[in-house]
């Protein structure tokens, strides 16, 4: 342009040819305010017209024709410079790339991989041979760049050729693969936050939380609702005419429900106000809520080879006792935050199928310890499940809206710190199952 001469390498590549743009705008704009009876001085902003756009397309055809040829970024160097790393990265397209036309010329993101592509990928780039491959990458972009919803989703399903990427910038921060981390990890951006619920009432805690989410519209599931109406009628004993709640709170023939009695016997019992005749009703009820949930745990146990509770409790002692307590007091709870009309939820059976065969804490010896367990402590496990529902929101939505179990699993694993993730969800929103797909 104006006899100089450019590389698709060079810095400020396209900074003369947006001025021009901006020239020739100009020129356009006073062509028009140019009285007609100026014939002389039309010709003349004409030609300058004539000159910036025959300047721009000879611009456009060179830098067109170079790429042709070359690239700046393969799908390989992007994976070793930052998509190996999961780094947030900044992406200036070529001006006349298809990417730019599509997308605008900047875009913000993470690159996402499939399983078995970011596995051939780290093969890849641990070789001797690196090969240089203009292909489809894939970004999961972020949210203030104006793209519209199909725009995307096809830069997360789809991609852009890598080709069409003039400029990349990053930030310093440390480098750390987690997909070939091994041993126990983090969760990422955690903050610890030391809170003292001395003097505190969980009850009235929990109460609170499940009014919240009623004025917000959310959904409650059924163990929540037996939790909502059991700890109102401690509190709000008036709760107990209210016409909206009484099939929640009472069996047909009249008498309280078990589940619904069972939280408010907690509440009288954390608030010291339970008689010793509602004490022994309250071991009964946690005598048989032991009962049940064991006869989930025998089933459980049997996919182990483990054909009894007593061989269970004789070979693993503290893996029984920690399933023990868990069975008095898990309670049954919605994993997510959002307004949703199907809320995904864990019950016990869900806690026994995920932390049996995937929590090495409380994997009984023999059969499950083949199984791949989480690269996580165990109590960090509940809030990876909530992530990985969070993330997959939309897609679990659209399945269950449908009367349809939403499954994730193959090259379309959800990917989360370095590790790929299987789940299922039944049609009614009950956590299945989950775990990773391997342990780095």
């Amino acid at each position: 342009m104006f006899g100089l001469t450019h590389k698709i390498t060079d810095s400020s590549l396209y900074l003369l040819h947006d001025m021009v743009e901006g020239m020739l705008q100009n020129a356009e704009h006073n062509l028009n305010n140019i009285p007609k009876d100026k014939e002389q001085e039309i010709a003349q902003q004409l030609l300058t017209i004539a000159y910036y756009k025959q300047e721009l397309q000879n611009f456009e055809k060179d830098i067109t024709e170079q790429r042709k040829h070359s690239f700046q970024f393969s799908v390989e160097e992007l994976y070793y410079m930052y998509g190996q790393y999961d780094k947030f990265v900044g992406i200036e397209f070529h001006k006349f790339s298809e990417a730019a036309k599509k997308y605008g010329r900047n875009i913000g993101g993470i690159f996402v991989y499939g399983k078995n592509e970011r596995s051939k990928l780290q093969t890849t780039i641990s070789s001797d041979n690196i090969p240089k491959t203009n292909g489809l990458v894939k970004i999961d972009v972020s949210s203030n760049y104006n793209l519209s919803n199909e725009q995307v989703k096809e830069l997360l399903e789809v991609g852009f050729n890598s080709g069409d990427i003039y400029e990349i910038l990053h930030s310093n921060s440390p480098l750390a693969n987690a997909y070939t981390q091994k041993g126990k990890k983090e969760i990422p951006n955690t903050i610890n936050i030391n809170v003292d619920f001395t003097g505190i009432d969980p009850c009235k805690l929990a109460l609170y939380n499940l009014n919240m989410r009623l004025r917000d519209g959310r959904v409650l599931i059924k163990g929540e609702w037996d939790e909502y109406c059991g700890y109102n009628l401690y509190y709000s004993p008036e709760i107990k005419d209210d016409k909206n709640l009484k099939e929640k709170i009472y069996n047909e023939d009249g008498t309280k429900k078990n589940e619904v009695r069972f939280y408010e016997l907690i509440a009288k019992h954390r608030n010291s106000d339970i008689t010793e005749e509602e004490l022994n009703e309250f071991s009964t009820l946690l005598k048989n809520r032991r009962i049940e949930r064991f006869e989930i745990l025998k089933v459980e146990l049997t996919k182990t080879g483990i054909n009894s509770l007593e061989k269970f409790k004789a070979g693993h002692p503290d893996i029984y006792m920690e399933v023990y307590k868990t069975s008095l007091t898990f309670d049954d709870a919605v994993l997510t935050y959002t307004k949703s009309p199907i809320p995904v939820y864990w019950d016990f059976k869900s806690y026994l199928h995920i932390y049996l065969r995937h929590c090495d804490e409380l994997q009984p010896a023999g059969h499950f310890k083949v199984k791949t367990p989480f690269a996580y402590k165990q109590k960090d496990i509940r809030r990876i499940l909530s992530i990985a529902v969070e993330q997959l929101e939309d897609k679990i939505q659209a399945r269950l809206s449908q009367g349809l179990d939403f499954r994730t699993y193959g090259e379309k694993a959800l990917y989360f710190n370095g590790n790929y993730y299987f789940m299922r969800i039944e049609s009614n929103g009950r956590v299945d199952s989950f775990h990773p797909n391997e342990y780095n």
